[in-house]
């Protein structure tokens, strides 16, 4: 049984390095006063509040993609430590980031400490 249970933490950790390795860095701000039932991919059918809008992300991630986001600064400021997986609801032309993330999302991964609110954050397509 304790073989078993060193394979599992081997295979545990390969699989989070290899998850690490395949990060996408970028940025992130929130959204302000958005609501969060209408978007351009789905109309007027709430996706839940941790969403996120982007139009910088390229084909590979269009509308309902679910990505997990990591804010990569200091923590506990602004960064907590945790990540959040998010869907892709909205485009964000003009918006000057990787992606906006929904006030809810972002308060998970960081709290709005700097003067624009913007943090370096590492990002991965969830399966």
């Amino acid at each position: 049984m304790t073989i078993l249970k060193f394979i599992l933490l081997i295979i545990s950790v390969v699989a989070t390095l290899f998850s690490i390795a395949l990060a996408i860095p970028g940025t992130a701000s929130f959204y302000y006063n958005l609501p969060y039932v209408s978007s351009v991919c789905f109309g007027n059918t709430s996706q839940g509040t941790l969403v996120a809008s982007s139009d910088q992300l390229g084909d590979e991630f269009r509308c309902g993609t679910l990505l997990k986001v990591t804010c990569t600064g200091p923590v506990p400021k602004p960064c907590t430590g945790k990540s959040v997986v998010v869907k892709i609801v909205h485009t964000c032309p003009g918006c000057g980031v990787t992606m906006d993330l929904s006030k809810e999302a972002f308060a998970v991964i960081a709290t709005p400490v700097t003067v624009e609110n913007i943090i370096k954050i590492d990002y991965v397509k969830v399966s």
